[in-house]
Protein backbone atom coordinates (compact mmCIF):
# COMPACT_ATOMS: atom_id res chain seq x y z
CA UNK A 1 0.00 0.00 0.00
CA UNK A 2 1.63 3.51 -1.18
CA UNK A 3 2.14 5.50 2.26
CA UNK A 4 0.08 8.73 2.29
CA UNK A 5 2.12 10.27 5.02
CA UNK A 6 5.53 12.17 4.56
CA UNK A 7 8.58 10.54 6.07
CA UNK A 8 10.24 13.57 6.32
CA UNK A 9 10.06 15.04 9.93
CA UNK A 10 10.82 18.38 8.82
CA UNK A 11 7.99 18.54 6.16
CA UNK A 12 5.60 16.28 9.15
CA UNK A 13 6.52 19.41 11.93
CA UNK A 14 5.62 22.08 9.51
CA UNK A 15 2.48 20.65 8.73
CA UNK A 16 1.79 20.41 12.33
CA UNK A 17 2.87 23.39 12.88
CA UNK A 18 0.20 24.74 9.93
CA UNK A 19 -2.56 22.50 11.51
CA UNK A 20 -1.86 24.64 14.48
CA UNK A 21 -2.30 28.03 13.52
CA UNK A 22 -5.19 27.00 11.25
CA UNK A 23 -7.04 25.71 14.21
CA UNK A 24 -6.18 28.45 16.78
CA UNK A 25 -7.34 30.79 13.78
CA UNK A 26 -10.98 29.30 14.07
CA UNK A 27 -10.89 29.34 17.60
CA UNK A 28 -10.34 33.05 17.39
CA UNK A 29 -13.15 33.30 14.88
CA UNK A 30 -15.44 31.07 17.30
CA UNK A 31 -14.32 33.55 19.98
CA UNK A 32 -15.35 36.52 18.01
CA UNK A 33 -18.73 34.92 16.64
CA UNK A 34 -19.58 34.03 20.34
CA UNK A 35 -18.87 37.35 21.79
CA UNK A 36 -20.43 39.34 18.97
CA UNK A 37 -23.78 37.04 19.42
CA UNK A 38 -23.79 37.09 23.22
CA UNK A 39 -27.15 39.16 24.13
CA UNK A 40 -27.31 40.05 20.57
CA UNK A 41 -31.32 41.31 20.37
CA UNK A 42 -31.71 42.30 24.25
CA UNK A 43 -30.25 45.76 23.60
CA UNK A 44 -32.76 48.63 22.70
CA UNK A 45 -33.33 49.42 19.12
CA UNK A 46 -32.01 52.86 18.03
CA UNK A 47 -33.13 55.18 15.12
CA UNK A 48 -30.37 54.17 12.95
CA UNK A 49 -30.59 50.93 13.11
CA UNK A 50 -34.52 51.64 12.86
CA UNK A 51 -33.47 53.06 9.74
CA UNK A 52 -32.02 50.17 7.81
CA UNK A 53 -34.59 47.43 8.91
CA UNK A 54 -37.19 50.07 6.97
CA UNK A 55 -35.18 50.87 4.29
CA UNK A 56 -33.71 46.98 4.12
CA UNK A 57 -37.61 45.64 3.99
CA UNK A 58 -37.92 48.35 1.22
CA UNK A 59 -40.14 50.18 3.11
CA UNK A 60 -40.52 54.17 3.20
CA UNK A 61 -41.17 56.41 6.21
CA UNK A 62 -43.00 58.59 4.13
CA UNK A 63 -45.94 55.92 3.83
CA UNK A 64 -46.55 56.78 7.81
CA UNK A 65 -49.43 59.27 8.27
CA UNK A 66 -48.14 62.62 9.84
CA UNK A 67 -49.73 65.17 11.91
CA UNK A 68 -53.07 63.12 12.72
CA UNK A 69 -52.52 60.54 15.87
CA UNK A 70 -51.49 56.75 14.97
CA UNK A 71 -51.80 53.17 16.73
CA UNK A 72 -48.47 51.85 17.29
CA UNK A 73 -49.41 49.18 15.17
CA UNK A 74 -49.62 52.12 12.16
CA UNK A 75 -46.16 53.51 13.03
CA UNK A 76 -44.48 50.07 13.30
CA UNK A 77 -46.25 48.83 10.00
CA UNK A 78 -43.12 49.53 8.32
CA UNK A 79 -41.16 46.89 10.09
CA UNK A 80 -43.25 43.94 8.59
CA UNK A 81 -42.08 41.90 5.66
CA UNK A 82 -43.82 42.62 2.09
CA UNK A 83 -43.38 40.48 -0.55
CA UNK A 84 -45.15 43.11 -2.58
CA UNK A 85 -42.07 45.47 -2.62
CA UNK A 86 -39.28 44.87 -4.45
CA UNK A 87 -35.18 45.06 -3.55
CA UNK A 88 -34.87 47.57 -6.20
CA UNK A 89 -37.21 50.16 -4.36
CA UNK A 90 -33.90 50.38 -2.08
CA UNK A 91 -31.86 52.81 -3.86
CA UNK A 92 -34.94 54.97 -4.57
CA UNK A 93 -36.11 55.56 -0.82
CA UNK A 94 -32.56 56.02 0.45
CA UNK A 95 -31.74 58.74 -1.99
CA UNK A 96 -35.50 60.75 -0.91
CA UNK A 97 -34.75 59.93 2.39
CA UNK A 98 -31.57 59.26 3.76
CA UNK A 99 -27.84 59.86 3.24
CA UNK A 100 -26.23 56.36 2.81
CA UNK A 101 -25.54 54.24 -0.14
CA UNK A 102 -27.61 50.80 -0.33
CA UNK A 103 -25.28 48.19 -0.92
CA UNK A 104 -25.67 46.83 2.76
CA UNK A 105 -29.35 47.81 2.93
CA UNK A 106 -29.57 45.44 -0.08
CA UNK A 107 -28.08 42.54 1.43
CA UNK A 108 -30.01 42.75 4.98
CA UNK A 109 -32.49 43.04 2.57
CA UNK A 110 -32.21 39.20 1.20
CA UNK A 111 -30.75 37.96 4.79
CA UNK A 112 -33.90 39.10 6.72
CA UNK A 113 -35.96 37.34 4.31
CA UNK A 114 -34.05 33.97 5.72
CA UNK A 115 -35.61 34.30 9.20
CA UNK A 116 -39.47 35.45 8.47
CA UNK A 117 -42.45 35.04 6.17
CA UNK A 118 -44.73 38.01 4.47
CA UNK A 119 -46.56 39.73 6.98
CA UNK A 120 -44.26 38.88 9.76
CA UNK A 121 -42.30 41.46 11.84
CA UNK A 122 -38.65 41.71 11.06
CA UNK A 123 -36.06 39.88 13.56
CA UNK A 124 -33.95 42.63 15.13
CA UNK A 125 -31.41 39.57 15.95
CA UNK A 126 -31.94 38.61 12.41
CA UNK A 127 -30.68 42.42 11.08
CA UNK A 128 -28.03 42.41 13.81
CA UNK A 129 -26.46 39.18 13.55
CA UNK A 130 -25.67 39.93 9.87
CA UNK A 131 -23.12 42.27 11.32
CA UNK A 132 -21.87 39.86 13.87
CA UNK A 133 -21.34 37.27 11.11
CA UNK A 134 -19.11 40.39 9.21
CA UNK A 135 -17.65 41.27 12.23
CA UNK A 136 -16.35 37.98 13.34
CA UNK A 137 -15.16 37.32 9.76
CA UNK A 138 -12.97 40.41 10.28
CA UNK A 139 -10.75 37.65 12.24
CA UNK A 140 -9.26 35.62 9.43
CA UNK A 141 -9.42 38.82 7.01
CA UNK A 142 -7.20 40.56 9.85
CA UNK A 143 -4.76 37.59 10.00
CA UNK A 144 -4.79 37.57 5.80
CA UNK A 145 -3.74 41.49 6.49
CA UNK A 146 -1.05 40.77 8.49
CA UNK A 147 0.54 37.53 6.13
CA UNK A 148 0.53 40.21 3.21
CA UNK A 149 2.28 42.76 5.49
CA UNK A 150 4.47 41.20 7.38
CA UNK A 151 4.77 36.96 6.17
CA UNK A 152 4.48 36.66 9.85
CA UNK A 153 1.80 33.98 11.50
CA UNK A 154 2.59 35.12 14.58
CA UNK A 155 1.82 38.89 13.98
CA UNK A 156 -1.39 36.95 11.91
CA UNK A 157 -2.67 35.37 15.46
CA UNK A 158 -2.24 38.52 17.43
CA UNK A 159 -3.93 40.60 14.78
CA UNK A 160 -6.51 37.75 15.08
CA UNK A 161 -6.89 37.36 18.62
CA UNK A 162 -6.88 41.80 19.16
CA UNK A 163 -9.42 42.05 16.56
CA UNK A 164 -11.78 39.19 18.13
CA UNK A 165 -11.96 40.23 22.06
CA UNK A 166 -11.77 44.24 20.79
CA UNK A 167 -14.42 46.05 22.75
CA UNK A 168 -14.71 48.86 19.65
CA UNK A 169 -15.07 45.72 17.09
CA UNK A 170 -17.90 43.99 19.45
CA UNK A 171 -19.39 47.16 19.42
CA UNK A 172 -19.43 47.88 15.51
CA UNK A 173 -20.74 44.18 15.02
CA UNK A 174 -23.90 44.73 17.41
CA UNK A 175 -25.27 47.56 15.63
CA UNK A 176 -27.67 46.88 12.31
CA UNK A 177 -25.61 48.69 10.52
CA UNK A 178 -23.16 48.48 7.76
CA UNK A 179 -19.55 48.99 9.61
CA UNK A 180 -18.66 45.70 9.79
CA UNK A 181 -19.03 45.35 5.98
CA UNK A 182 -16.89 48.45 5.65
CA UNK A 183 -13.98 46.99 7.82
CA UNK A 184 -13.74 43.73 6.10
CA UNK A 185 -13.42 45.96 2.75
CA UNK A 186 -10.80 48.90 4.21
CA UNK A 187 -9.08 45.42 5.30
CA UNK A 188 -8.71 44.34 1.15
CA UNK A 189 -7.70 47.92 0.90
CA UNK A 190 -5.08 48.40 2.67
CA UNK A 191 -3.83 44.95 1.85
CA UNK A 192 -3.19 45.99 -2.17
CA UNK A 193 -2.05 49.33 -0.89
CA UNK A 194 0.42 46.80 0.86
CA UNK A 195 1.19 44.85 -1.69
CA UNK A 196 1.31 47.99 -4.22
CA UNK A 197 4.20 49.85 -2.49
CA UNK A 198 6.24 46.46 -2.05
CA UNK A 199 6.14 46.27 -6.02
CA UNK A 200 7.05 49.69 -6.13
CA UNK A 201 10.31 48.73 -4.18
CA UNK A 202 11.31 46.01 -5.81
CA UNK A 203 10.63 48.13 -9.09
CA UNK A 204 7.96 45.65 -10.86
CA UNK A 205 4.82 46.71 -12.44
CA UNK A 206 1.41 45.97 -10.48
CA UNK A 207 -0.05 42.67 -12.03
CA UNK A 208 -3.45 43.81 -13.38
CA UNK A 209 -5.45 41.84 -11.62
CA UNK A 210 -4.62 43.23 -8.26
CA UNK A 211 -4.80 46.82 -9.91
CA UNK A 212 -8.79 45.13 -11.21
CA UNK A 213 -9.29 43.71 -7.73
CA UNK A 214 -8.29 47.67 -5.93
CA UNK A 215 -10.48 49.24 -7.89
CA UNK A 216 -13.55 47.01 -7.57
CA UNK A 217 -13.02 47.08 -3.50
CA UNK A 218 -12.74 50.62 -3.13
CA UNK A 219 -15.79 51.02 -5.61
CA UNK A 220 -17.55 48.60 -3.64
CA UNK A 221 -16.63 50.03 -0.13
CA UNK A 222 -17.77 53.43 -1.23
CA UNK A 223 -21.12 51.78 -1.96
CA UNK A 224 -21.29 50.38 1.37
CA UNK A 225 -20.28 53.70 3.64
CA UNK A 226 -19.17 56.64 2.22
CA UNK A 227 -16.98 57.68 4.93
CA UNK A 228 -14.85 54.89 3.05
CA UNK A 229 -13.44 57.49 0.87
CA UNK A 230 -11.53 58.52 4.30
CA UNK A 231 -9.44 55.73 4.12
CA UNK A 232 -8.76 56.19 0.57
CA UNK A 233 -7.91 59.77 1.45
CA UNK A 234 -5.37 58.07 4.00
CA UNK A 235 -4.34 55.93 1.28
CA UNK A 236 -3.71 58.55 -1.15
CA UNK A 237 -1.79 60.25 1.12
CA UNK A 238 1.00 57.43 2.04
CA UNK A 239 1.06 57.26 -1.96
CA UNK A 240 1.78 60.32 -2.07
CA UNK A 241 4.60 60.15 -0.08
CA UNK A 242 5.83 56.88 -1.98
CA UNK A 243 5.54 58.39 -5.26
CA UNK A 244 7.17 61.74 -3.74
CA UNK A 245 10.15 59.62 -2.75
CA UNK A 246 10.24 57.43 -6.26
CA UNK A 247 10.77 60.79 -7.88
CA UNK A 248 13.28 61.63 -5.29
CA UNK A 249 11.09 65.00 -4.50
CA UNK A 250 11.29 66.25 -7.99
CA UNK A 251 7.92 66.44 -9.04
CA UNK A 252 9.40 67.48 -12.76
CA UNK A 253 11.33 63.94 -12.47
CA UNK A 254 8.25 61.81 -12.88
CA UNK A 255 8.58 58.13 -12.06
CA UNK A 256 9.27 55.18 -13.84
CA UNK A 257 6.05 54.87 -15.96
CA UNK A 258 6.45 50.54 -16.37
CA UNK A 259 6.07 50.76 -12.68
CA UNK A 260 3.16 53.12 -11.91
CA UNK A 261 1.23 52.35 -14.83
CA UNK A 262 -1.27 49.80 -13.83
CA UNK A 263 -1.10 52.48 -10.29
CA UNK A 264 -2.60 55.04 -12.07
CA UNK A 265 -5.12 53.01 -13.35
CA UNK A 266 -6.39 52.19 -10.39
CA UNK A 267 -6.59 55.58 -9.10
CA UNK A 268 -8.45 56.42 -12.11
CA UNK A 269 -10.97 54.08 -11.48
CA UNK A 270 -10.87 54.46 -7.89
CA UNK A 271 -11.64 58.07 -8.40
CA UNK A 272 -14.37 57.27 -10.89
CA UNK A 273 -16.04 54.79 -8.82
CA UNK A 274 -16.47 57.38 -6.24
CA UNK A 275 -17.38 60.40 -8.51
CA UNK A 276 -20.65 58.38 -8.94
CA UNK A 277 -21.72 59.02 -5.63
CA UNK A 278 -20.66 63.25 -5.45
CA UNK A 279 -23.71 64.71 -6.22
CA UNK A 280 -25.27 62.86 -3.24
CA UNK A 281 -22.71 63.16 -1.05
CA UNK A 282 -22.47 67.15 -1.93
CA UNK A 283 -25.98 67.14 -1.03
CA UNK A 284 -26.39 65.43 2.33
CA UNK A 285 -22.97 67.42 3.52
CA UNK A 286 -25.05 70.60 3.33
CA UNK A 287 -25.03 71.79 7.11
CA UNK A 288 -29.27 72.48 6.25
CA UNK A 289 -29.35 68.79 5.89
CA UNK A 290 -31.37 67.93 8.92
CA UNK A 291 -29.60 64.27 9.25
CA UNK A 292 -25.67 65.63 9.82
CA UNK A 293 -26.65 69.24 11.56
CA UNK A 294 -25.98 67.39 14.80
CA UNK A 295 -21.94 67.14 13.61
CA UNK A 296 -22.54 70.85 13.44
CA UNK A 297 -22.96 71.63 16.91
CA UNK A 298 -20.23 72.98 19.29
CA UNK A 299 -17.30 74.79 18.14
CA UNK A 300 -14.09 72.74 17.79
CA UNK A 301 -12.22 76.07 17.38
CA UNK A 302 -13.04 77.21 20.95
CA UNK A 303 -12.95 73.51 22.29
CA UNK A 304 -9.89 72.71 20.70
CA UNK A 305 -8.65 70.09 23.42
CA UNK A 306 -12.04 68.08 23.29
CA UNK A 307 -12.34 66.34 19.71
CA UNK A 308 -8.27 65.31 20.37
CA UNK A 309 -9.42 63.64 23.71
CA UNK A 310 -12.37 62.28 22.40
CA UNK A 311 -10.34 60.78 19.43
CA UNK A 312 -7.95 59.43 21.76
CA UNK A 313 -10.50 57.78 23.72
CA UNK A 314 -12.05 56.09 20.56
CA UNK A 315 -8.89 54.73 19.51
CA UNK A 316 -8.33 53.37 22.98
CA UNK A 317 -11.36 51.55 22.89
CA UNK A 318 -9.85 49.34 20.13
CA UNK A 319 -7.69 47.60 22.65
CA UNK A 320 -9.71 48.21 25.64
CA UNK A 321 -12.98 48.95 27.17
CA UNK A 322 -14.25 48.50 30.91
CA UNK A 323 -17.51 50.31 32.64
CA UNK A 324 -17.24 53.96 32.62
CA UNK A 325 -20.30 54.94 31.28
CA UNK A 326 -23.38 55.68 33.44
CA UNK A 327 -21.91 53.56 36.52
CA UNK A 328 -21.05 54.88 40.09
CA UNK A 329 -18.20 57.04 40.22
CA UNK A 330 -15.91 54.29 42.23
CA UNK A 331 -16.41 51.90 39.36
CA UNK A 332 -16.01 54.55 36.64
CA UNK A 333 -12.72 56.41 38.34
CA UNK A 334 -11.54 52.54 38.63
CA UNK A 335 -11.92 51.33 35.61
CA UNK A 336 -10.80 54.53 34.05
CA UNK A 337 -7.46 53.60 36.27
CA UNK A 338 -7.14 50.44 34.49
CA UNK A 339 -7.48 51.46 30.95
CA UNK A 340 -5.21 54.79 31.02
CA UNK A 341 -2.53 51.78 32.30
CA UNK A 342 -3.32 49.34 29.59
CA UNK A 343 -2.56 52.15 27.19
CA UNK A 344 0.23 53.22 28.85
CA UNK A 345 1.58 49.68 28.70
CA UNK A 346 0.62 49.32 24.70
CA UNK A 347 2.46 52.13 24.15
CA UNK A 348 5.39 51.31 26.02
CA UNK A 349 5.54 47.76 24.02
CA UNK A 350 4.97 49.41 20.91
CA UNK A 351 7.95 51.82 21.37
CA UNK A 352 10.24 48.75 22.41
CA UNK A 353 9.03 46.97 19.34
CA UNK A 354 10.80 49.53 17.00
CA UNK A 355 14.09 48.11 18.66
CA UNK A 356 13.34 44.76 18.68
CA UNK A 357 11.32 43.97 15.21
CA UNK A 358 13.16 41.91 12.47
CA UNK A 359 14.51 44.30 9.70
CA UNK A 360 12.05 43.22 6.95
CA UNK A 361 8.73 44.86 9.16
CA UNK A 362 10.21 48.18 9.03
CA UNK A 363 8.34 49.35 5.58
CA UNK A 364 4.63 47.45 6.79
CA UNK A 365 5.03 49.16 10.34
CA UNK A 366 5.78 52.86 8.33
CA UNK A 367 2.81 52.23 6.12
CA UNK A 368 0.31 51.70 8.84
CA UNK A 369 1.37 54.11 10.85
CA UNK A 370 1.38 56.81 8.00
CA UNK A 371 -2.49 55.08 7.08
CA UNK A 372 -3.09 56.04 10.75
CA UNK A 373 -1.69 59.72 11.35
CA UNK A 374 -2.82 60.26 7.57
CA UNK A 375 -6.67 59.43 8.76
CA UNK A 376 -6.48 60.99 11.94
CA UNK A 377 -5.31 64.40 9.95
CA UNK A 378 -8.00 64.24 7.66
CA UNK A 379 -10.39 63.72 10.69
CA UNK A 380 -9.04 66.69 12.32
CA UNK A 381 -8.87 68.54 9.25
CA UNK A 382 -12.87 68.42 8.75
CA UNK A 383 -13.39 68.87 12.60
CA UNK A 384 -11.91 72.02 12.84
CA UNK A 385 -11.69 73.06 9.55
CA UNK A 386 -15.13 72.67 8.11
CA UNK A 387 -16.42 72.81 11.95
CA UNK A 388 -17.76 69.06 10.89
CA UNK A 389 -17.00 67.34 14.21
CA UNK A 390 -16.59 63.81 13.21
CA UNK A 391 -14.71 62.80 16.84
CA UNK A 392 -18.38 62.87 18.45
CA UNK A 393 -19.17 59.64 17.95
CA UNK A 394 -17.28 56.90 18.06
CA UNK A 395 -18.76 54.77 14.99
CA UNK A 396 -16.76 57.27 12.72
CA UNK A 397 -13.50 55.98 13.49
CA UNK A 398 -13.65 52.45 11.80
CA UNK A 399 -12.47 54.22 8.78
CA UNK A 400 -8.64 52.71 10.53
CA UNK A 401 -9.65 50.47 13.19
CA UNK A 402 -8.04 47.46 11.00
CA UNK A 403 -4.71 49.38 10.77
CA UNK A 404 -4.69 50.24 14.66
CA UNK A 405 -4.86 46.56 15.44
CA UNK A 406 -2.38 45.29 12.78
CA UNK A 407 0.02 47.64 13.90
CA UNK A 408 -0.40 47.25 17.60
CA UNK A 409 0.11 43.71 16.65
CA UNK A 410 3.44 43.63 14.67
CA UNK A 411 4.59 45.75 18.07
CA UNK A 412 3.26 43.04 20.34
CA UNK A 413 4.67 40.19 18.41
CA UNK A 414 8.34 41.69 18.28
CA UNK A 415 7.87 42.00 21.77
CA UNK A 416 6.52 38.29 22.04
CA UNK A 417 9.81 37.47 20.21
CA UNK A 418 12.11 39.42 22.88
CA UNK A 419 10.01 38.44 26.11
CA UNK A 420 12.70 40.63 28.20
CA UNK A 421 13.49 39.36 31.54
CA UNK A 422 10.92 36.83 33.77
CA UNK A 423 9.26 36.58 30.92
CA UNK A 424 7.70 39.94 31.50
CA UNK A 425 6.59 41.40 27.95
CA UNK A 426 4.57 37.99 27.36
CA UNK A 427 2.97 38.79 30.40
CA UNK A 428 1.83 41.97 29.86
CA UNK A 429 0.64 41.29 26.38
CA UNK A 430 -1.47 38.68 27.79
CA UNK A 431 -2.59 40.90 30.68
CA UNK A 432 -3.74 43.34 27.77
CA UNK A 433 -5.51 40.64 26.19
CA UNK A 434 -7.46 39.05 29.17
CA UNK A 435 -8.54 43.07 29.65
CA UNK A 436 -9.37 43.20 26.57
CA UNK A 437 -12.17 40.49 26.55
CA UNK A 438 -13.45 41.30 29.51
CA UNK A 439 -13.77 44.93 27.63
CA UNK A 440 -15.37 42.89 25.04
CA UNK A 441 -17.97 40.96 27.33
CA UNK A 442 -18.86 44.48 29.15
CA UNK A 443 -19.70 45.87 25.26
CA UNK A 444 -21.78 42.62 24.86
CA UNK A 445 -23.53 42.77 28.24
CA UNK A 446 -24.31 46.81 27.24
CA UNK A 447 -22.28 48.12 30.10
CA UNK A 448 -20.43 49.85 27.48
CA UNK A 449 -20.88 51.50 24.33
CA UNK A 450 -24.69 51.69 25.54
CA UNK A 451 -27.22 52.23 22.76
CA UNK A 452 -27.38 56.38 22.32
CA UNK A 453 -31.13 56.09 22.80
CA UNK A 454 -32.25 54.20 25.76
CA UNK A 455 -35.76 53.94 24.44
CA UNK A 456 -35.93 50.91 27.48
CA UNK A 457 -35.60 53.44 30.03
CA UNK A 458 -38.44 55.98 28.25
CA UNK A 459 -40.75 52.88 27.61
CA UNK A 460 -40.53 51.75 31.27
CA UNK A 461 -41.63 55.55 32.08
CA UNK A 462 -44.88 55.44 30.04
CA UNK A 463 -45.52 52.21 30.76
CA UNK A 464 -45.59 53.09 34.34
CA UNK A 465 -48.19 55.40 33.89
CA UNK A 466 -50.27 53.95 31.39
CA UNK A 467 -54.08 54.27 32.78
CA UNK A 468 -56.83 51.73 31.24
CA UNK A 469 -59.99 54.38 31.25
CA UNK A 470 -56.89 57.48 30.09
CA UNK A 471 -56.21 57.71 26.53
CA UNK A 472 -51.99 58.79 26.17
CA UNK A 473 -50.93 60.74 23.76
CA UNK A 474 -46.74 60.43 22.50
CA UNK A 475 -46.23 63.60 20.42
CA UNK A 476 -42.86 64.34 18.95
CA UNK A 477 -41.54 66.79 16.23
CA UNK A 478 -40.57 65.39 13.09
CA UNK A 479 -37.52 66.72 11.36
CA UNK A 480 -36.14 63.54 9.44
CA UNK A 481 -36.81 59.49 9.71
CA UNK A 482 -34.22 60.33 12.56
CA UNK A 483 -37.27 61.18 14.89
CA UNK A 484 -39.14 58.83 13.48
CA UNK A 485 -36.59 55.78 14.20
CA UNK A 486 -36.95 57.19 17.71
CA UNK A 487 -40.26 56.76 19.00
CA UNK A 488 -40.48 53.71 16.79
CA UNK A 489 -38.04 52.79 19.44
CA UNK A 490 -40.45 53.11 21.80
CA UNK A 491 -43.24 51.60 20.83
CA UNK A 492 -41.46 49.05 19.90
CA UNK A 493 -40.00 48.59 23.44
CA UNK A 494 -43.84 48.97 24.44
CA UNK A 495 -45.15 46.27 22.07
CA UNK A 496 -42.81 43.74 23.79
CA UNK A 497 -44.62 44.26 26.63
CA UNK A 498 -47.65 42.50 26.01
CA UNK A 499 -49.42 42.53 28.99
CA UNK A 500 -49.96 46.42 28.18
CA UNK A 501 -53.76 47.72 27.66
CA UNK A 502 -54.88 51.05 26.21
CA UNK A 503 -51.56 51.44 24.69
CA UNK A 504 -51.13 55.10 23.47
CA UNK A 505 -51.34 57.06 20.14
CA UNK A 506 -48.43 58.81 18.42
CA UNK A 507 -48.35 62.20 16.74
CA UNK A 508 -45.65 62.92 14.17
CA UNK A 509 -45.92 67.07 14.11
CA UNK A 510 -43.72 67.99 11.14
CA UNK A 511 -41.60 70.89 11.01
CA UNK A 512 -41.89 71.84 7.89
CA UNK A 513 -39.18 74.98 8.57
CA UNK A 514 -41.40 76.60 10.83
CA UNK A 515 -41.31 76.37 15.06
CA UNK A 516 -44.58 77.38 15.07
CA UNK A 517 -46.26 74.86 12.74
CA UNK A 518 -45.78 71.42 15.39
CA UNK A 519 -47.02 73.80 17.71
CA UNK A 520 -50.38 74.45 16.27
CA UNK A 521 -50.50 70.73 14.66
CA UNK A 522 -50.17 69.30 18.51
CA UNK A 523 -52.29 72.12 19.68
CA UNK A 524 -55.48 71.38 17.30
CA UNK A 525 -54.88 67.29 18.20
CA UNK A 526 -54.89 68.40 21.74
CA UNK A 527 -58.10 70.22 21.22
CA UNK A 528 -59.84 67.34 19.38
CA UNK A 529 -58.91 64.83 21.79
CA UNK A 530 -61.19 62.85 24.34
CA UNK A 531 -60.24 64.07 28.04
CA UNK A 532 -59.05 63.18 30.69
CA UNK A 533 -55.43 62.60 28.41
CA UNK A 534 -52.08 61.68 29.17
CA UNK A 535 -49.91 63.84 27.47
CA UNK A 536 -46.62 62.76 26.30
CA UNK A 537 -44.30 65.38 24.79
CA UNK A 538 -40.64 63.47 23.67
CA UNK A 539 -37.72 65.82 21.97
CA UNK A 540 -40.70 68.00 21.36
CA UNK A 541 -38.64 71.03 19.84
CA UNK A 542 -41.20 73.37 19.96
CA UNK A 543 -42.81 75.64 22.23
CA UNK A 544 -46.43 74.22 23.82
CA UNK A 545 -48.03 76.33 26.12
CA UNK A 546 -50.27 73.92 28.45
CA UNK A 547 -51.93 76.30 30.12
CA UNK A 548 -54.63 76.72 27.27
CA UNK A 549 -55.54 73.42 26.51
CA UNK A 550 -56.03 72.65 30.10
CA UNK A 551 -53.35 70.84 30.70
CA UNK A 552 -50.68 70.96 33.54
CA UNK A 553 -47.23 69.12 34.47
CA UNK A 554 -46.35 66.33 35.93
CA UNK A 555 -43.55 67.64 38.70
CA UNK A 556 -43.02 64.01 40.25
CA UNK A 557 -41.67 62.38 36.66
CA UNK A 558 -37.68 62.22 35.94
CA UNK A 559 -37.71 64.01 32.09
CA UNK A 560 -34.27 63.18 31.08
CA UNK A 561 -32.72 59.28 29.74
CA UNK A 562 -29.85 58.97 27.22
CA UNK A 563 -31.48 59.65 23.61
CA UNK A 564 -34.99 61.42 25.02
CA UNK A 565 -35.76 64.43 26.81
CA UNK A 566 -39.44 63.75 28.16
CA UNK A 567 -42.33 65.88 29.45
CA UNK A 568 -45.92 64.64 30.65
CA UNK A 569 -49.27 66.60 31.14
CA UNK A 570 -52.60 65.57 32.66
CA UNK A 571 -55.46 67.20 30.39
CA UNK A 572 -58.68 67.39 31.83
Amino acid sequence: MTQLTSTNPVENKSFATQRIHWLLLLGWFVLALVLRLTLLASKPIWSDEFATLVFSLSQSFRSLPFDVPMSLETLLSPLRLDSSLSITSIPQNLLRESNHPPVYFMLTHAWVWLFGGDGDMVSIWAARSLSAILGAASVPAMFALAWVAFRSRLVGQIAAALMAVSPYGVYLAQEARHYTLAVILIIASFACLITTISKIKQKNSLPVWIAFSWVLINTLGIAVHFFFVLTLGAEGLVMLVFWLRNCQFKPLKLPDWKVWKNIYMAALGTAMGGLVWLPIFLDISNPDSELIRWTFHGDPGSDFIEPIGRLIAWISTMIVMLPVENQPLFVSVVSGCIMLGVIAATGKLICDSWRLQPTNWGESQRILAGSIVSSIFIVLAITYGLSIDLTLVARYHFTYFPAIILLVAAGFAACWQHPGQYHWRRKVILSIGCLGFIGALTVAAHLAYQKPDRSDLAARYIAERLTPNIGTLIATVHKSHEQTGEIMSIAWQLKQQGTLTNLPQVLLAQKLGHPEIPMNTLSQTVDRSSRPLNLWLINFSAPFEPEMHNCSHDPDFKSEVPGYHLRMYHCR
